[in-house]
């Protein structure tokens, strides 16, 4: 990703304060919360938002800096003044004509950065989830992997910093297996604490062959309020994570909604209402 091609909003830098493993030691994939104290003052995000890390080089490509972003897991108010969290998937790519593994740059860069670092960041980036102010709106979200870490700002801020949200809130989250599953714990409590809350963990159906998470078929087994929440002029739709990951979604829903056409027009609609909302990388 090219810096030029991103408004990124104000440089800053921040101090690493926290680097905690999210999965056990048998998953695996890799997955860390990092919790970054900000060193200048006035810097403001909302929920839904993002931050780019900017990697200084020299790269492969000539490029100044390597950029990658991250949501941000944490709502403003949460983690203290100047402070965010954001998780991050060590990855790896394998190129597919040498079949040669190489280790991706800024995710090995954090998950391997010792307490006390300091790293150049961007932002914010990308446009906040838009939060209804009506408590009795139904909320429907699917954050699949890392995908996961806005929902759990969101959910923090309508359960703990509203409060009293009163309105059907789903929840589609899930990684290949349970034990690459983040967050969890945390998603539990909030089922049992909040009313109206119901979260699906969407794992993959034959994980030992690589399939990935078998979200329509989660889709398919909840297809009648999922349809009915659609349906409802007040519910909104918040979808993050891979871009393969609204393709999957948005084919099961166009299956409900009778075709690709019936579902185009339906999304057209919550976008134009401003009740379909996407970070997507």
């Amino acid at each position: 990703m090219k810096l030029e091609d991103l408004e990124l909003g104000i440089r800053f830098h921040a101090r690493l304060v926290g680097n905690e493993a999210l999965t056990p030691p048998g998953a695996r994939a890799e997955v860390r919360e990092l919790t970054l104290e900000l060193i200048e003052k006035g810097f403001t995000f909302s929920i839904g938002q993002s931050i780019a890390v900017l990697l200084a080089g020299p790269h492969d490509f000539g490029q100044s800096h390597h950029v990658r972003l991250y949501s941000i897991a944490s709502t403003p108010d949460e983690a203290g003044p100047g402070r965010i969290t954001i998780c991050v998937r060590r990855c790896h790519y394998v190129d597919p004509y040498s079949g040669e593994r190489f280790r991706g740059i800024a995710s090995n860069h954090l998950c391997d950065l010792a307490v006390g670092s300091e790293l150049l960041l961007a932002g914010p980036v990308g446009l906040p989830f838009v939060i209804p102010h009506d408590p009795a709106s139904p909320l429907l979200m699917v954050g699949l992997g890392t995908g996961i870490a806005p929902f759990r700002a969101l959910l923090r801020h309508i359960f703990e910093e509203r409060g009293g949200w009163q309105g059907k809130v789903r929840l589609f989250h899930g990684a290949r297996v349970g034990l690459e599953s983040v967050y969890r714990d945390i998603i539990a409590d909030y089922q049992l604490q909040a009313s109206g809350f119901e979260a699906i963990e969407v794992l993959s159906s034959r994980p030992a062959w690589d399939d990935p998470v078998d979200l329509s078929g989660a889709i398919a087994r909840h297809e009648a309020e999922v349809w009915e929440g659609l349906e409802d002029p007040a519910t909104h739709v918040y979808v993050a994570g891979l871009a393969g990951v609204a393709a999957a979604f948005e084919a099961a829903l166009a299956r409900l909604a009778g075709g690709s056409e019936a579902f185009a027009a339906l999304k057209a609609k919550l976008v134009a209402d401003g009740r379909w909302m996407e970070i997507l990388y």
